[in-house]
């Protein structure tokens, strides 16, 4: 049988690999993602909000970026 590899990427610093000989195999070794995922986006997003609190403030009140800053 074929090897399969799935390569994940959830972030800049969270990235694995799923490695199986089937759909089957990926699937089950996949169960459960969507808590990670779930995880992950928590982690981030706090983290993103101590990091840059102004901009989270500036979101919320629908203010538009200063030129200064870079739209990425």
């Amino acid at each position: 049988m074929a090897n399969i590899t799935l390569s994940i990427r959830l972030g800049p610093l969270v990235h694995f690999e799923v490695v199986g000989d089937s759909c089957e195999e990926i699937s089950r070794a996949l169960h459960g993602f969507e808590h990670l995922n779930k995880t992950v986006g928590t982690m981030f997003s706090d983290l993103a909000e101590r990091v840059y609190p102004d901009l989270e403030k500036a979101a919320e009140a629908g203010k538009p970026r200063e030129s200064g800053e870079s739209a990425s």
